[in-house]
């Protein structure tokens, strides 16, 4: 009897252990799942809807300047650095800034180029460009906010014409203004790859496909052809543009990042492929992603049209050309009698730290399932807004407290949700997590840090190798803004690694350009598709030899 009183109590199982480990969700009461809001209404909002190459964005930065002070809030830091190049030349350096998350260039002057992120809430004038990016799934809260609650005297919106549902939620009472093409879009139908004339630019969909391509373009302009994918340091691009532009480069091999903020003035635009994998399977463009692209063709000003077709005379090559003539012509009814590719009328958003009402870094991860749950229930009757995937948010926050925990070190709640702002991609993450070691006081990272911020390890660096040094540079421009000269990482020293990068890449680009490896048999030498290593001979001999079959 006397053993029965003092048994040993059961322990507790491992999935009980695992569950009493997790931390706490937060219910809903604590969240605050709420709109931006604005005190004071604007002057005027007016919408400039309109194709690339109609003028929209050059009429809306005439009336800035007019105003003197403002805003220009761009999708991608490219095209700030473009809108700051060109009213810098107009007004001189001083009188305009640059912010984006990798810089900043006279940030307290009176009109600001920035990237929609860095925009501030409030201000004289706001032009912010490319508004249908308030759908976007990872990004489109920094456009959403800026349309429901920026305090600005003044408000343009600039977009595609499938912007206007979008528009006309955000602002049912504003001015809509309308812009055609100045320069008209002719078919031009299949053109042979060997009777390019100068000014042509061909698209790919891959890195390796293109370059593969600016290869087999080489034969027939030697020397002579420029370069662009989305994986190019940004001084890389602007180097090949500055070729194209030019002269000295007479055709160009560009992705489809030449839809997405490369302001790239050509005659005439080629699709080699009309397929591409959009990370889940490989699929035909849609007319929108054709039309966006096909709108670089003829450049006002520069040619009175443009011309569209598809490039003939590459082996791997098979593009489509009635799916791209189909889509020259917009056959979606917008509204208003307006015709466009695609309706656009969501904008999302995401929460900010004050949404969640956490206290510790444990309590980030349940809290924003929780506030996402929360929004969905909000704003799923009826209405116009979304809830922004919290996914890379999630992502970001694993880098942090994994490095946390490996290092033992710790860091307070503010650090660790500014962090998770970091503008990084997934490949990104692995430097996110020595930033917070780093950070948190971990010495051996410090270490790490040092050897990649030094240009000199990019002295035989390879194409590829030059590109990740890119991005890390970028990375390191971001986390110098936030924590200066912690860690050894000064705005100055990732500076000098970008510009390295940068220039490795061209060189490396040209040399594989000159002498291709990419789409190459890497046994005989023979002509492959830029995916494949092995040419059909050669794979079948050496299945063969390795007794497949």
């Amino acid at each position: 009897m006397a053993r029965g009183r003092h048994r040993r109590q059961k322990r507790p199982s491992r999935s009980e252990r695992h569950r009493g480990r997790q931390p706490r969700r937060k219910p809903i009461s604590e969240l605050t799942v709420r709109l931006p809001e604005r005190h004071g209404e604007p002057e005027s909002v007016v919408a400039h809807l309109g194709p690339t190459n109609s003028g929209k964005t050059h009429d809306a930065l005439r009336f800035l300047v007019e105003q003197g002070r403002g805003v220009y809030a761009a999708p991608l830091r490219m095209l700030a650095q473009e809108a700051h190049r060109r009213l810098s030349a107009e007004l001189g350096e001083e009188a305009v800034g640059l912010v984006t998350g990798e810089e900043r260039v006279h940030p307290e002057a009176p009109i600001v180029c920035c990237t929609a992120e860095m925009a501030p809430m409030r201000g004289e004038t706001l032009v912010l460009d490319e508004v249908q990016w308030a759908e976007d799934e990872e990004r489109g809260s920094a456009w959403t906010r800026l349309m429901l609650g920026g305090e600005y005297r003044h408000i343009l919106l600039l977009g595609a014409v499938e912007a206007l549902p979008l528009v006309r939620h955000a602002f049912p009472d504003a001015e809509l203004r309308f812009f055609e093409r100045k320069a008209p879009l002719d078919w031009a139908g299949r053109k042979g790859i060997a009777g390019l004339g100068a000014g042509t630019v061909v698209v790919a969909f891959s890195r390796r496909a293109v370059i593969g391509l600016a290869g087999e373009l080489n034969q027939f302009h030697p020397g002579r052809v420029a370069c662009l994918y989305g994986a190019m340091p940004l001084g890389s691009r602007r180097e090949e543009i500055d070729r194209f532009l030019e002269g000295s480069a007479e055709v160009c091999a560009s992705t489809d990042v030449l839809g997405h903020g490369v302001n790239l003035p050509c005659e005439t635009l080629l699709f080699a492929e009309t397929t591409k994998f959009d990370g889940r399977e490989r699929r035909d463009l849609e007319p929108w992603e054709i039309a966006q692209i096909a709108g670089r063709a003829g450049r006002f000003g520069f040619h009175e049209r443009g011309h569209v077709g598809v490039l003939t005379g590459v082996p791997w090559a098979d593009p489509d050309p009635e799916l791209v003539r189909d889509a020259l012509t917009p056959h979606v009814r917008i509204g208003d009698g307006h015709l466009g590719y695609r309706v656009v009328e969501t904008g999302r958003l995401r929460p900010r730290l004050s949404d969640l009402n956490v206290s510790a870094v444990d309590e980030l991860e349940p809290a924003l399932h929780a506030w996402r749950q929360a929004a969905l229930r909000t704003w799923s009757v009826g209405g116009w807004l979304e809830v922004e995937s919290i996914q890379p948010l999630l992502a970001r926050l694993d880098a942090v407290r994994d490095a946390l925990h490996h290092t033992r070190g710790r860091l307070e709640l503010a650090d660790v949700w500014r962090l998770m702002q970091a503008p990084i991609d997934e490949d990104g993450l692995p430097l996110l997590g020595t930033l917070a070691a780093a950070l948190a006081g971990d010495r051996p990272q410090r270490t790490v840090i040092g050897w990649l911020l030094d240009p000199h390890r990019l002295d035989a660096a390879g194409l590829e190798e030059a590109e990740q040094a890119a991005r890390e540079a970028s990375i390191l421009r971001w986390f110098a803004l936030q924590y200066p000269g912690v860690a050894g990482v000064t705005s100055e020293r990732a500076a000098a690694l970008e510009e390295a990068a940068a220039r490795r890449v061209v060189r490396e680009l040209r040399a594989e350009i000159d002498d291709p490896t990419i789409g190459r048999c890497r046994v005989c030498g023979s002509r492959t598709a830029p995916w494949a290593t092995l040419c059909d001979r050669c794979f079948m001999a050496r299945g063969y030899r390795t007794g497949r079959r």
